[in-house]
């Protein structure tokens, strides 16, 4: 049985303006298995960002988590503080962002950059003391977190009501207030629960605290003893009065066993230049950039785009993340460069055994590397499957038009681009948000959003076409010639 890694359970964010909420992602979920690659694909503002900065933690600040869900380790990092997300944004979720450009400092040296974050955050000692209290201290700040979280959704209801023209002044006023209410009544448990929480992480820090000075002395003894009985064979050997290439060998062998010892002690309280100097010529060799060494003390600038998209690949990976976003990584790339990006994720998957969410407004980009495939429009999940079901049996209009506009060698006829515009999402529609530009639309697509239709175990549409009542009909004609054609080649290969 699969694994799920991470869990987005009926997520749902806004974003404040001052024209009101900008309602950015509806009710979306999805989970994310060990070693697959889940692709989010939709055309731009249709919510696949917003939704994985949320996994981040790096959402604006005029954002809100109206509801859902975000469950990694059985947490939910909804409610997460910003301490808490420290210790797994990078660490253990990495992202990968669509432009090196400016994703990289133009003024430091790239060896700098991607080591920066490994020294950082390198204090060993200082990382175990947290790791030894980290649960109720995090029990702690998830509560304070909790009551801003309560006011934050105060004001958030708050500015729904007064949008509703269907409510009197009186009745807008009752409501305030009942919310204000429950609000003050929720803040008043957690802040009752506070002093308590509080005093349990205080407590399990002073016994961490106690117990890091008695690992730290324990060190020190064995690099003593360590130490000292390396000089003394060196002193042993200085003292023979031997000339000898064997005895020269030996002293200098000596040394170095003397160097690397202090290198070794020195790593178990922190990390160390050194150490973050040989991982990342490893890892720059794993993401194929030549002559690492060389080019570990090169600037930005005198990489190729490609080499750059390398370059934060490799900054991502030096935390040994296990969950990798890649949010559009091959958008400001040439064709050619694309297929060694993509290739190089796909191979570093393998290697690694990591999860991949891939973010991309182009199907075609995806075709050969995801497991499965959700299409995102106007902040709703409409369509999700395998690689398979999408690109060959897919049922909403939505993704036959993404499908249409991707361009494809042997195709003759004329791409299809999708007509009109999204909509506006301060006023999100009633119905399906794709009808207006739907050219297979029915009439209760204008009234009513459709239900998920479960078109096998692992396929799902959100499309009126798929009820029994609905007329029949048949995906694009230019994209059943293309799926006869791939069909033709692989029985060829």
């Amino acid at each position: 049985m699969k694994e799920k890694i991470l869990e987005v359970k009926n997520l749902t964010i806004s974003f404040r303006t001052p024209n009101g909420l900008v309602r950015a992602v509806r009710d979306v979920s999805f989970d994310l298995y060990r070693g697959e690659t889940f692709a989010i694909v939709g055309e731009s503002g249709s919510g696949k960002s917003v939704t994985n900065r949320a996994i981040m933690g790096i959402l604006a600040r005029n954002a809100i988590i109206d509801g859902g869900q975000i469950l990694y380790r059985n947490q939910d990092l909804t409610k997460f503080s910003e301490a808490n997300f420290h210790e797994i944004r990078g660490k253990r979720i990495g992202m990968i962002f669509q432009d090196p450009l400016s994703s990289l400092n133009p003024i430091m040296k790239v060896g700098k950059q991607i080591t920066e974050a490994m020294l950082v955050n390198g204090n060993r000692m200082k990382n175990r003391l947290k790791d030894l209290y980290h649960i109720e201290y995090h029990d702690y700040l998830n509560k304070k977190k909790a009551i801003e979280l309560e006011r934050i959704n105060f004001e958030n209801e708050v500015s729904k009501i007064k949008a509703d023209e269907s409510l009197s002044k009186n009745e807008k006023k009752a409501k305030i207030n009942q919310l204000k209410t429950d609000m003050k009544a929720n803040i008043k448990i957690f802040k009752y629960e506070l002093p308590e929480l509080k005093k349990k992480y205080l407590s399990a820090k002073k016994r961490a605290v106690e117990q890091i000075k008695k690992e730290k002395f324990e060190i020190n003894q064995q690099r003593k003893t360590a130490i000292n009985a390396l000089k003394e064979e060196l002193k042993k050997l200085k003292s023979s009065s031997s000339n000898s290439i064997e005895v020269k060998n030996s002293i200098k062998e000596t040394k170095q066993k003397i160097k690397d010892t202090k290198e070794e002690f020195k790593r178990k309280f922190k990390v160390t230049k050194k150490e973050t100097y040989e991982k990342a010529i490893q890892i720059m060799k794993e993401v194929n950039i030549p002559n690492p060494e060389k080019r570990f003390h090169q600037y930005p600038f005198q990489f190729s785009g490609g080499m750059r998209q390398r370059v934060v690949i490799a900054i991502a990976l030096m935390a040994d993340p296990e969950i990798l976003i890649c949010d559009e990584p091959t958008t400001a790339l040439d064709v050619t460069i694309q297929g060694q990006i993509l290739d190089l994720i796909k191979q570093i998957k393998k290697e690694r055994g990591l999860s991949v969410i891939f973010i991309t407004h182009d199907l075609g980009v995806v075709a050969n590397m995801a497991d499965r495939i959700a299409v995102m429009y106007a902040g709703k999940i409409v369509e999700y499957g395998t690689n398979e079901e999408i690109f060959y049996d897919s049922k909403h209009p939505y993704t036959w038009a993404l499908l249409s506009s991707v361009p494809d060698l042997e195709t003759k006829d004329k791409l299809v681009s999708i007509p009109g515009t999204p909509p506006d999402m301060l006023f999100p529609p009633k119905g399906d948000a794709f009808a207006e530009r739907n050219e297979y639309a029915l009439k209760i697509d204008f009234e009513e959003h459709p239900p998920f239709f479960k078109v096998s175990d692992t396929h799902y549409a959100a499309t009126w076409l798929l009820h029994k009542n609905a007329p029949k009909v048949e995906m694009p004609a230019i994209i059943k010639d293309r799926i006869e054609r791939f069909r033709k080649r692989k029985v060829g290969e």
